[in-house]
């Protein structure tokens, strides 16, 4: 790839992230402005339970997809219907579980309706970002970078208008369906177009070997990230109810905003760490990310207390030593992104799924001990502790399948 046109690239990807991240960050902001605590907390409920259904609908395939398209261009357009179908059927069987499990625990009125509707959004979002990581493989991240912008910015809009009008966090969760909807549907005539049938590929593995073989490991290692990342949530609202949920998340959130450039500049590497056999991209791409995020982080410290009461009010007051506790780990947030992502383009999926178990058992034993104990202070030193787990599991499993040469067998199979 042209360097001029890569830079370019993780420019734009870069600046729709910041803006529609920053967009959809604002949602949060004027959610917790408008709405009372405890519907901010149920707005807090809803889009973790969100969030975490739409990793396991997912549940690997979308970075399976990429790196399959980044080695396997000329069958974008069959990889992209076969692996369609399969996120469809997972969206439906997510949603009609998260119904029951509404039904089953006795939940009831608007609160239920809210959280469903909630999930039914983060669901339908992530069968968009399976569609960006189609065209990430295909190196037109600028397509992604577009459909964020315009979705994150109808969000917004919708967001601000439903709350404007009613403060009521069911209507917000309906006004919020609208963008990503018409969003999916323009996503997937774009994609269409961009790779049509080009042949018959009779000695393609079918997807259910792939599934197995391939998808489910990288799954399995997604949900355990997923969890181990955001339960801490869940276990405060259970030790210390909805009110901490409220601040912890709050302020988590600000720490996810600054995860854009990272985020940018792995969206645009991608391809590149799929193919490669050498660890030179990987050293390029987990410097720069790791450096910014230091210097962010020291600038975020010592702001910490003006910009919490700045973007949620003096309300959020309490909740600033806990966001410093996370702004320390955001630098291992940063690094471990791309070690992940290297990992799995090294084909070490089980590793990656392996470390996640790790991770997660670690993070919920401490949290156990530390969140009865310093509530959401408790929370984020778990969080820290984690991350710098992941790290050590991450580099070591690098390490290794290195030492086996799994990096050259990988060039030598699906490299022309």
């Amino acid at each position: 790839m042209n360097l001029t046109r890569e830079a370019a690239l993780v420019a734009y990807r870069a600046f729709s992230d910041v803006a529609g991240k920053g967009a959809f960050f604002l949602v949060t902001v004027l959610a917790a402005r408008r709405l009372s605590q405890d519907g901010f907390g149920i707005f807090s409920l809803g889009t973790t339970f969100g969030w975490m259904a739409a990793v396991a609908t997912d549940f690997g395939i979308q970075l399976h997809l990429a790196r399959e398209v980044a080695r396997r261009p000329d069958e974008a357009g069959r990889l992209l219907r076969s692996w369609l179908r399969v996120r469809v059927w997972t969206s439906v069987v997510a949603l009609g579980l998260v119904s029951a499990g509404l039904a089953v625990t006795g939940a009831g009125g608007s609160s239920a309706l809210a959280i469903l509707l909630f999930v039914l959004v983060y669901i339908v979002s992530g069968l968009i970002e399976f569609l960006h990581y189609f065209y990430r493989g295909l190196s037109r991240s600028d397509v992604e970078s577009t459909l964020t912008l315009w979705q994150r910015f109808g969000t917004l809009g919708c967001a601000a208008v439903a709350l404007a009008w009613r403060p009521d966090v069911t209507t917000l969760a309906a006004a919020m369906l609208l963008p990503v909807a018409l969003t999916l549907g323009y996503s997937l005539w774009r994609a269409a177009r961009l790779a049509p049938e080009r042949g018959v590929f009779p000695g393609s593995t079918p997807v259910g070997a792939r599934m197995v073989r391939d998808v489910v490991p990288i799954g399995i290692g997604i949900v355990l990230s997923a969890l181990y990342f955001r339960i801490d949530i869940f276990l405060i609202e259970i030790w210390r109810g909805t009110g901490p949920v409220a601040l912890y998340n709050a302020v988590f959130r600000l720490v996810e905003a600054l995860r854009l450039f990272p985020a940018a500049v792995l969206a645009v590497a991608l391809p590149a760490l799929c193919r490669t056999a050498s660890v030179r991209p990987l050293l390029l791409v987990s410097s720069a990310v790791t450096l910014f995020s230091v210097v962010v982080t020291l600038v975020c410290w010592l702001a910490a207390d003006r910009l919490v009461a700045l973007v949620y009010g003096a309300q959020y007051a309490d909740a600033v030593p806990a966001f410093r506790i996370l702004l320390a780990s955001f630098p291992l947030m940063s690094l471990n992104y791309a070690l992940t992502h290297q990992l799995i383009g090294w084909n070490g999926h089980r590793a990656y799924a392996g470390v996640c178990a790790a991770a997660l058992v670690f993070n919920v034993a401490l949290n156990a001990r530390l969140i009865p104990a310093w509530s959401i202070e408790g929370a984020a030193w778990s969080t820290l502790s984690t991350e710098a787990l992941l790290t050590v599991g991450c580099v070591a499993a690098l390490r290794a399948g290195s030492a086996r040469g799994h990096a050259g067998e990988l060039t030598a199979t699906v490299v022309p």
